[in-house]
């Protein structure tokens, strides 16, 4: 019975996730990156304080527990955040969403390489199939090959840094005693802090842009997607083995992909449809392999 429950709240994880990557391009349009970052996860941490404290989970675990969160904070939302709003700038949103949507590979990679799991043959073998797809999704026919080849690079960048945060730093966390609202909390409070800092240094090359419509956009992304995606997510791993139930988190690409040719009108080439393919192949192989 939990597992029928846990499945659809990882789908629909998925299907929100998908929504803050897509979101982001139009967004970006009129909200300079430094703005939506920061207000973006300014919506997230409102949102977390009140799960949180509805959960009764406002309590200090230690400050291990806060270091590890705090640095999954920065990677993910920080770092990852701003290499994935250039690569969009670079490339087409489902090319993005759809390479950045390859954390579960570079979790499993980093799980080998920090958390001593033992290593398999299926990650090998997803590492090609997300190579292979990459190629097919640079889809070269319609953007000049530099500026397709930066931003493919950018969101496979983009997925390592997600990747590595949702794996080492989040489990190190958990493992010292973190409950998962208290750990979204801390995670979006770093975020608003680590952006925050970075604002002086970086205003005088990313001009402020606002509009009413860009940080309702904004807003969208936040609470719909990073909130919204990890609250079903958490929720899903309370109920259910991460083992699992871990292949659904690949869905965030199919639904991110359907999103961008939806609503934001993109037009693929056929190429890309089998990027999208073999990407999402690699993504389920190594998470069923885990």
């Amino acid at each position: 019975m939990a597992l029928g429950w846990a499945i659809p709240l990882a789908l629909a994880s998925g299907a929100t996730w998908a929504i803050g990557m897509t979101v982001a391009k139009p967004a970006l349009r009129q909200t300079d990156h430094l703005t939506y970052l920061l207000g973006r996860w300014i919506v997230v941490a409102a949102l977390a304080a009140g799960y949180a404290a509805i959960r009764g989970d406002l309590f200090f675990p230690g400050w291990n527990a806060f270091g590890w969160a705090i640095g999954a904070g920065l990677v993910d939302a920080v770092a990852g955040g701003l290499l994935y709003q250039l690569a969009l700038e670079r490339t087409e949103t489902h090319q993005t969403t759809t390479l950045a949507s390859t954390v579960p590979l570079w979790g499993v990679v980093s799980a080998v390489l920090f958390l001593g799991e033992s290593s398999r043959w299926t990650v090998i073998i997803a590492a090609i199939l997300v190579v292979a797809g990459a190629y097919f999704l640079i889809g070269r026919g319609r953007l000049r090959l530099r500026s397709a080849l930066v931003g493919s690079a950018l969101a496979l960048l983009t997925a390592i840094l997600w990747g590595v945060a949702e794996t080492v730093p989040s489990k190190l966390a958990l493992d010292a005693g973190m409950t998962p609202p208290l750990q979204l909390l801390v995670f979006s409070l770093s975020a608003v802090a680590g952006t925050a800092l970075l604002m002086p240094f970086l205003r005088t090359k990313i001009p402020l842009r606002i509009s009413p419509r860009g940080l309702l956009l904004t807003a969208i992304s936040g609470a719909g997607g990073a909130f919204l995606g990890w609250v079903l997510w958490l929720s899903s791993l309370q109920i259910a083995p991460a083992s699992v139930i871990s292949p659904v988190r690949g869905s965030t690409i199919l639904f991110a992909f359907v999103y961008s040719v939806l609503f934001l009108k993109e037009r693929p080439m056929p190429a890309a449809f089998l990027g999208g393919a073999l990407v999402l192949v690699g993504v389920v192989l190594v998470s069923v392999g885990g």
